[in-house]
């Protein structure tokens, strides 16, 4: 899986994202995702929405790690602005 694959498997999910990047390769993977479903949310909820559009890659192993980072508009803009 390309990580350009990767991002468009999270597009359905989260079609009101308005960021949606993957970086990686082999079987390992980070995705940065921002959302404002996220808002609210505390980090094991948002990674639990994210992990759900793949567990099945997991279960195969065509995933084996997946470092997320999962948004609200206003933390990205924060983040981006600290370098987080």
């Amino acid at each position: 899986m390309s990580p350009l694959q990767l991002e468009e498997l999270y597009r359905p999910a989260f079609s009101a994202a308005t960021h949606i990047a993957a970086q990686g390769e082999g079987s390992k993977y980070a995705i940065t995702i921002v959302c404002d479903s996220f808002a609210g949310q505390r980090p094991v909820a948002r990674q639990q929405a994210v992990y759900a559009v793949v567990n099945h890659y997991i279960a195969t192993g065509e995933i084996h790690a997946l470092t997320i980072k999962a948004y609200t508009a206003d933390e990205w803009r924060k983040a981006q602005l600290f370098g987080a």
